[in-house]
């Protein structure tokens, strides 16, 4: 009975064992994971082909695609595309302000989590170039709140004041 019972045990512990991580599987697939992660990360995971189709596309007339391009609160470049007439990138007092969640950038707290991007500067856009007249548009941008007053991570507002 005892023998019995103590290979019901045995056989109860190998199975959970069976479910448990071993340290020398775990290991190898993160080695794999982190080898493959290393080879294919942005846009060097997709296809050329894939992406050449996409960027073969025409763009609709007279509008273009305008990158808004912030710093986050720590010090990271963030940025978001809208598409744009072509007649609103002429200046930057024509473009149009933009906002975003400030919660998600450690920006703002998330009860009142609006941001406004305020355009102070435009680029050509050197990584999406296009084969028609226009070009597609960089937008440097500072940060504000809904009621005008530069967030404490936009020290370029801050700067010009002295």
């Amino acid at each position: 009975m005892k023998f019995s019972a103590g290979i019901l045990v045995l056989a109860g512990a190998s199975q959970t064992l069976a479910f448990a991580p071993s340290a020398v599987n775990q290991r190898t697939s993160t080695t794999a994971l982190n080898s493959i992660l290393n080879k294919q990360t942005g846009q060097s995971a997709l296809d050329p082909a894939v992406i050449q189709r996409y960027n073969d596309l025409p763009f609709p007339k007279d509008t273009i695609l305008a990158e808004y391009v912030w710093v986050d609160a720590d010090g990271n470049t963030r940025s978001k595309t809208r598409t744009l007439p072509a007649a609103k990138a002429e200046s930057v007092e024509t473009l149009p302000k933009w906002n975003f969640d400030g919660s998600s950038t450690g920006q703002a707290p998330g009860d009142d989590s609006e941001v406004i991007l305020r355009p102070c500067r435009i680029f050509k856009d050197p990584f999406r170039p296009r084969s028609d007249e226009l070009d597609n548009i960089l937008v440097m941008c500072d940060t504000y709140t809904p009621a005008g007053e530069p967030l404490p991570t936009n020290t370029r507002a801050f700067g010009k004041l002295s």
